[in-house]
């Protein structure tokens, strides 16, 4: 829900002057007054950190009967709040408990209500403060109150966004406002039925449950306190009033009422919070968004600084460039109680130019026992996580041979609070028994086996044992061809891949698992959830098959698709990984699952030579997960999941990264949805849904089994669509801004003339853009002129939902 607040008061303009400080009010001023109290926030409100402790109720009911009463006692700073008492409870008891609890909860409602605060979010899109849509609406002078003046705030003509009807309380002396009042309008009680019912989440669980919401008044109230003169937020109430229909359920309009009400008790300097103390940050069911991200100019980002370690980890030099690995057989054994892994990797290669010196990758802990070469042992020197093996005499081109690397050691384990930084995990089960993975995703697979750790390369084929304490399973990639008894109560589980893959795919996944297959899908999970990953993996089959349609035909038949609960959630090739499954399955709700899975297509099927280039596994796998939404519930669901993404962005740096230097350790949440978003407007750019729908299984067909650069999946999607893209990929890729659209509008007796431009930042930038309800503009970096037929200002709107850009309208 955008901002839809509150309680409408008939408006009235008097004729009388009102003399303020500093404006006097004549009838069609009064919106230069709104404008004075929005220039004096910085003087009256407190802008900067502080705490505040508040009280919060909320009641709900259905049909008069209580679903869920509560107060509590909250500790807030900023947007983050906690509990830190709870008073009285009552909530529902039934046996129907998935659908009462969904109406009956909402997540976040004390966020939702710091999010009501209309002077901190003045500026967020829709909001009857914010200078872009004062042209939606009239200010009218209510009233004259003794030291307040009250601006009646009513929609124009019946206008599509005009959301909201209200009034604000300005104080006369200081311009400061200090009540609003606001409710939803019709075109806002619309608004909110179609997008605003708690996002992609609701839409599923609707489906599920076979019941729905309907919206009829939306209210809000806030008011502002004075302390040591500035102003704080004070009360915020808000009321809902809604209708539950559900034929299953024989619910038909059944009235659903919410009431919320958050008081703040004091308000103080800022203090540190203990660790334990640390705010919820939870989603609110019907909660307005954090504020649009207006483009900032002044968003830069500098680039770590980068060692020769860097260089070597991630530049293909003359000493790799020289060989290509064609094959590995990797033979390990993880001691699951001292956290060690020893063993030998056999990397089999191809020489590409004649050499005498290579170079493999090994983390610099991990020791090296020896290196054989056709039954002599070789040396070798070590830089940082390099090794560089010399060898007797020179390698001609075109021979294959082999070289065996026998090593031991204890690998990293993950930093968390470092982008990508990867290791192995060692964790229990809910029983407490040894539970194992190796995640080397950024860091490299070298952080646990010798290998040409270089995206670039990819062995044909793959042969992976790993021997672990008898009485756990072991899963990795491929097929699982022997468990094999060793000696010392040892179990080697012997696996093949039977096609490319990179590096960071090889896995293991070490624990006390049970194992199931369902129409030719294996899943491995712990066997205290068998029940559980049973509801929650009941979609996979179908989801196969939206992905097959979309993208192609699921690239590795000969190895199965493998489903494995896991400490970390993971796109290992073929033995894809999920994270644990939930006490309370959903799968509606399984977004990793099909985040993972697609990358099955998009990062191991394709994948890209330089991780600067990751976005091309991420942001893909990303766009499926609203492809499969779509497949379950229409186009209508794909739009609503592509759009809840952008709350996601962040913009701060650009989606590509450095080459050649494995650039990994940054913010790379954008390479996801940004990247998603990315895509869906080039699938709206392109405007041909045939076109589309054979440029996806084209890309997985051309490149199939290889890697490849951005550059070059670019070029393809420009040759194959017949259209020049590189523009677009410059723009959305390696700058931080998306394009801003700035426009003019001026109505000329019954027509509109339209006035527009791109400002971006890659010169050429051409890319057009649908007006709602008309046909495609095509703005250019240079200001182009249009004239609209009986077209009304209030009526004319860019279509931002299937387009990730900024539409700004300058006055």
């Amino acid at each position: 829900m955008k901002y839809l607040f509150l309680l409408l008061f008939p408006a009235s303009v008097f004729a009388q002057i009102v003399n303020l400080r500093e404006v006097a009010v004549r009838p069609g001023q009064v919106l230069e007054i709104v404008r004075k109290m929005l220039a004096a926030i910085p003087r009256n409100y407190d802008t900067g950190s502080f705490t505040m402790t508040a009280s919060y109720q909320e009641n709900i009911r259905l049909a008069g009967d209580t679903l869920n009463f509560n107060e509590s006692e909250l500790a807030i700073k900023g947007d983050q709040w906690k509990v830190v008492k709870y008073g009285r409870k009552q909530s529902f008891s039934s046996r129907d408990f998935a659908f009462y609890s969904w109406i009956s909860n909402i997540n976040n409602a004390p966020g939702g209500a710091l999010h009501e605060d209309i002077i901190k979010y003045a500026a967020t899109k829709y909001s009857i403060l914010n200078p872009v849509y004062f042209r939606y609406y009239n200010y009218y002078l209510d009233t004259l109150l003794k030291d307040q003046l009250v601006i009646a705030v009513v929609p124009r003509n019946h206008n599509k966004k005009g959301f909201v009807r209200g009034r604000l309380f300005i104080d006369t002396a200081s311009l400061a406002l200090v009540r609003c009042e606001l409710v939803a309008s019709p075109a806002g009680i619309r608004h909110v039925n179609r997008h605003g019912r708690g996002g992609i989440r609701y839409s599923m669980m609707a489906a599920y449950l076979r019941a729905s919401i309907k919206f009829e008044q939306i209210r809000v109230e806030m008011d502002y306190q004075k302390q040591d003169g500035k102003y704080y937020l004070h009360n915020v109430r808000r009321h809902w009033e809604s209708v539950i229909n559900s034929n299953k359920r024989g619910l038909k309009d059944a009235p659903w009422r919410a009431d919320f009400l958050l008081s703040v008790n004091s308000v103080s300097a800022e203090k540190n919070l203990t660790p334990r103390d640390s705010l919820s940050r939870d989603k609110i069911f019907l909660n307005p968004p954090t504020p649009d991200s207006f483009r900032d100019s002044t968003v830069s980002w500098q680039p770590q600084n980068f060692t020769r370690a860097d260089t070597l980890r991630g530049m293909l030099s003359p000493l790799r460039s020289c060989y290509d690995v064609t094959f590995y057989h990797l033979d390990a054994e993880v001691d699951l109680d001292k956290h060690f892994i020893s063993g030998n990797s056999l990397i089999r290669y191809k020489v590409l130019s004649p050499f005498d010196k290579m170079q493999v990758d090994l983390y610099a802990n991990m020791l090296i026992q020896k290196i054989l070469f056709k039954g002599q042992s070789l040396n070798f020197t070590r830089e940082a996580n390099a090794v560089f093996i010399q060898f007797p005499g020179q390698q001609p081109a075109g021979e294959e041979q082999e070289i065996t690397i026998y090593y031991e050691g204890t690998p990293q384990v993950p930093d968390k609070s470092i982008s990508m930084k990867g290791g192995v995990l060692w964790d229990k089960d809910d029983l407490g028994n040894p539970w194992a993975q190796v995640v080397c995703q950024g860091s490299g697979a070298s952080l646990w086996w010798p290998c040409k750790d270089h995206l670039s390369d990819e062995p044909d084929s793959m042969r992976i044992w790993i021997t672990v304490p008898e009485g756990f399973s072991e899963v990795s990639n491929g097929r699982l061809q022997r468990q094999v008894p060793l000696p010392g109560h040892k179990t080697r589980y012997e696996w093949a891949v039977s096609y490319p893959i990179n590096n960071y795919n090889v896995t293991f996944s070490i624990g006390k698992y049970t194992h199931y297959t369902d129409h030719g899908v294996n899943y491995y999970v712990m066997p205290y959830h068998l029940e559980q990953a049973k509801v929650y993996f009941s979609e996979i089959l179908a989801m196969l098959a939206c992905y097959e349609e979309h993208f192609g035909p699921y690239p590795f038949p000969k190895d199965g698709f493998t489903l494995v609960e896991s400490l970390y959630p993971m796109e290992h090739q073929s033995g894809v990984c999920v994270g644990r499954i939930p006490a309370d399955p959903h799968p509606e709700f399984a977004f990793v699952v099909w985040h993972e899975a697609a990358h099955e297509w998009w990062g191991n099927n394709i994948s890209c030579k330089d991780i600067a280039d990751m976005w091309i596994h991420e942001a893909f796998a990303t766009y499926a997960e609203s492809v499969y939404a779509g497949c379950r519930a229409g186009d209508t669901m794909m739009r609503d999941f592509l759009n809840e993404q952008r709350q996601q962005v962040k913009n701060k740096r650009p989606v590509t990264g450095f080459y050649n230097v494995n650039d990994i350790f940054y913010d790379i949440d954008d390479m996801y949805t940004k990247g998603s978003l990315m895509l869906f407007t080039l699938q709206n750019v392109i405007n041909d849904k045939g076109l589309w729908k054979r440029l996806l299984p084209a890309i997985q067909q051309h490149f199939r089994y290889q890697t490849l650069s951005a550059e070059e999946l670019e070029q393809f999607i420009c040759d194959f669509t017949g259209k020049d893209y590189h523009y677009f990929f410059r723009q959305y890729l390696h700058y931080t801004n998306i394009p801003r659209l700035e426009y003019e509008l001026a109505e000329k007796g019954a027509d509109l003339r339209v006035r527009y431009r791109w400002v971006a930042d890659v010169p050429g930038f051409r890319m057009p853009v649908r007006v709602k309800g008309r046909d495609f503009i095509y703005p250019t970096l240079e200001w182009k002129m249009l004239t609209l037929h009986n077209q009304a200002a209030a009526d004319f709107e860019i279509d931002d939902e299937n387009f990730y850009i900024e539409a700004e309208e300058l006055e």
